[in-house]
């Protein structure tokens, strides 16, 4: 198994390097950079798991690149060397994955890591069932009309247009959902069909 790639960002070069041999005597894969562009660059390139760095840099700030790290998916921790309520709230409103205040040495980092790690795998499986749940909705609802359609057209019960439909979709070896949305974006795939159906009836 690859080590986990951490993005480590901090202007202080000592702190910097200090923490970077720390992380990866501990085992992780760790990438450094000095500015919040180079954060970016590298997150771009080597697509890391997580990323810690400095709350307040020269040029683009910790938050302005937390803002694009949650754009992109990528998990943040935030270092700050001040611990007042507005810096705080401001890495919290960002969706930091954490919050600590320099300095700090690597066995007080480690806990915090490993947290904001497993927090970040329950929201990426919670993302993905969601996505899967609205998928699923979504082709209930594409089959649900075509069937309207289907009876409207056709003068079917229910359970004849969802059968005429099912049925043609297992002679063309594609899923129910894929169908409907065909029948529901063009009209004349539902006499297409309908022509296919009977011709069947009548051989």
């Amino acid at each position: 198994m690859y080590p986990c790639k951490i993005l480590l960002v901090d202007d202080e070069r000592f702190i910097l390097s200090t923490l970077a041999q720390g992380l990866r005597n501990a085992g992780y894969q760790v990438f450094e950079a000095t500015s919040g562009q180079a954060a970016m660059t590298f997150a771009e390139d080597v697509k890391p798991a997580i990323a810690i760095m400095d709350i307040r840099m020269p040029g683009m700030s910790g938050i302005e690149v937390g803002r694009w790290f949650r754009e992109q998916g990528i998990p943040f921790i935030f270092l700050s060397a001040y611990n007042d309520d507005e810096t705080v709230k401001m890495a919290i409103e960002e969706g930091a994955s954490g919050y600590l205040v320099k300095p700090i040495d690597v066995p007080q980092l480690l806990p915090a890591l490993h947290a904001a790690r497993e927090r970040a795998e329950e929201i990426k499986k919670l993302k993905e069932s969601e996505e899967q749940l609205n998928v699923a909705l979504r082709g209930s609802r594409e089959i649900s009309i075509a069937v309207g359609l289907f009876m409207e057209r056709y003068r079917l019960t229910e359970r004849e247009a969802f059968e005429r439909l099912r049925s043609h979709a297992r002679a063309q070896r594609c899923k129910l959902h894929h169908l409907a949305r065909d029948v529901i974006n063009a009209g004349e795939q539902i006499n297409c069909i309908s022509g296919k159906v009977r011709r069947c009836e009548h051989s």
